[in-house]
């Protein structure tokens, strides 16, 4: 298992203080995939934490585990909009991210980390992730949907149960753009299929078929 652990946190500013409990039905989702098949791999992009761990593991899967947000803050400094703008940084980036074999995962929990990167590192971060992934493997995702919000939270995922997590604040971010369903789909455009999730939160969750 590779493990990356807390390397920095997000911007301080204006972020929410007290870990929250949501239900997640695209989570739930991708865990019912998980039942079909023992022994599969599957990346965590929340950073190391044993309540995901044992979870994924309790399945009889294998988990690897990598703090995403993290790599970003550090190659890109706190302002990630700006950072990004640096081809430098943005070629650091993608040196450091999802640098594993290709078809290595059945399965990925990328959490929100999409919605903060920019034109061109969203796209080469996708086409990383997809690349990654087995045929027919899930992705997990979410993006924040609050069209009026200029920064938006970060948060670390902890799983609770298969329809449960637990969101533990990280700060805020500058807003890069806003996810509407098209625009995540024309990201997602070299997967087989999407499914989004209706949720009654600001959050937008859609599962993605390598």
């Amino acid at each position: 298992m590779k493990f990356g652990g807390s390397k920095g946190a997000a911007a301080k500013s204006g972020g929410p203080s007290a870990p929250q409990v949501r239900h997640s039905s695209g989570f739930e989702q991708f865990c019912l995939s998980l039942r079909n098949t023992e022994g599969q791999s599957i990346l965590d992009m929340s950073g190391a934490s044993q309540a995901n761990i044992s979870f994924i593991t309790g399945l009889s899967h294998r988990i690897s585990s990598d703090d995403i947000t993290a790599t970003m803050e550090e190659c890109f400094g706190k302002d990630f909009l700006e950072g990004q703008q640096a081809a430098a940084n943005a070629q650091r980036f993608m040196d450091q991210a999802l640098t594993f074999p290709d078809n290595s995962f059945d399965g990925a929990l990328a959490w929100d980390f999409l919605q903060f990167l920019v034109s061109p590192v969203l796209e080469e971060t996708v086409a990383q992730l997809l690349r990654v992934m087995r045929p027919g493997g899930l992705v997990l995702a979410f993006f924040n949907a609050d069209e009026k919000a200029t920064r938006i939270p970060v948060y670390n995922y902890r799983i609770q149960d298969q329809k449960t997590l637990l969101q533990i604040p990280r700060g805020s971010l500058q807003r890069g753009q806003h996810f509407p369903n098209r625009s995540i789909e024309k990201v997602f455009q070299k997967a087989a299929s999407l499914k989004f999730f209706l949720t009654r939160d600001s959050f937008r969750e859609v599962l993605v078929r390598r």
